[in-house]
C-alpha cells in the first residue's frame, strides 16, 4: 500500500511546537481552578498557597492564557508610547513604538498577603532587570531643534518594585476580582540610550538630553509604565479569578 506522505521536517517541527503549546496552555489553564482550595484543604495556610500561587505567575508570563485573552508578558510587547519632557530649555515628546520588553519572569516574589478585613490580595515583586528595546523619534526643541532625532533605542530599568492590590467581591456566591488591580511601581535606576540623536551631529547635547530622561525617571515611568503595569495587572487578576473561584468567601470575611 502507498504510504502517507511525511511533511518536510520544517513543517514537522512547526506541528510538534503547536502540539506542546496546546498542551501546555490546557494544562495551566485547568491547573489554576481550584488550586488554591486544593491547597488550603491540604492544611496549608491561606498565605502559603496565595505565595506558591503567585510564583506560577512565572510560566504563564511566557505562554499567555489564552482562554482569558491574556497574550505572553515575556517576552512583553508595547506598540506606541509617548514621553512628555518639559523643563527650559528642554521641551520635547519622545515616541516609541515596536518596543519589546523582556526581564519580568525573573521576579523575585517579596510577599503575598491575605486581608480579609479589606478583602484584597496584595502581591508585592521586585523584578532585578528589566531591558525594553525598540524605535522612537523626537520632536520638539532641546537647546535646538531635535527633528533628527529618529532611530532605536534601549532602557534598562533595574531594581523594578510593583505592588499589585486586588480587590475581591463575592457575585451569585462565588468570589471574583471585578475590578483592575492597583498597581504601584518604584524603580531604583534608570538607564536609556537613544542612537541617532540631532541625527548624530551634536554628541555634547545628546549626552545632556540622555543624562536628564535618566534624572527624570518618575516622569518616565510615569508615561512608560501603563502598558507594561496593564498587562502585568491583566495577567495577575485572571490568575487569581481562575483560583479563587471555588473558595468559600467567608476566607475574605465576604458572607
Amino acid at each position: 500500500p502507498e504510504s502517507l506522505p511525511v511533511p518536510p521536517p520544517g513543517n514537522m517541527q512547526t506541528i510538534l511546537t503547536v502540539v506542546v503549546l496546546l498542551v501546555a496552555y490546557t494544562t495551566a489553564q485547568q491547573e489554576l481552578k481550584g488550586s488554591l482550595s486544593t491547597c488550603i484543604n491540604s492544611g496549608s495556610n491561606i498565605n502559603s498557597c496565595l505565595t506558591e500561587l503567585a510564583e506560577r505567575l512565572r510560566p504563564y508570563m511566557r505562554s499567555g492564557l489564552p482562554d482569558y485573552g491574556v497574550p505572553t508578558t515575556e517576552p512583553m510587547f508595547l506598540d506606541r508610547i509617548q514621553l512628555k519632557l518639559a523643563k527650559p530649555p528642554i521641551d520635547v515628546t519622545v515616541t516609541f513604538e515596536d518596543t519589546t520588553v523582556r526581564g519580568l519572569s525573573g521576579f523575585r516574589l517579596n510577599s503575598v498577603r491575605a486581608n480579609k478585613a479589606s478583602q484584597t490580595i496584595v502581591t508585592n515583586i521586585t523584578v532585578p532587570r528589566l531591558n525594553a528595546e525598540g524605535n522612537y523619534k523626537m520632536t520638539g526643541q532641546a537647546f535646538v531643534r531635535v527633528d533628527d532625532s529618529v532611530g532605536p533605542y534601549s532602557v534598562e530599568l533595574s531594581e523594578v518594585n510593583a505592588v499589585l492590590d486586588v480587590k475581591l467581591t463575592k457575585r451569585n456566591g462565588r468570589l471574583i476580582i471585578e475590578q483592575e488591580p492597583k498597581v504601584d511601581v518604584k524603580i531604583g535606576k534608570l538607564n536609556v540610550n537613544l542612537e541617532n540623536l540631532f541625527g548624530g551631529k551634536t554628541p555634547q547635547f545628546s549626552r545632556a538630553i540622555i543624562n536628564f530622561i535618566n534624572e527624570e525617571s518618575d516622569e518616565f515611568i510615569k508615561d512608560f509604565g501603563p502598558q507594561i503595569t496593564n498587562q502585568v495587572s491583566n495577567l495577575a487578576k485572571e490568575v487569581y479569578n481562575a483560583a479563587v473561584n471555588d473558595l468559600d468567601p467567608s476566607l475574605f470575611g465576604l458572607q
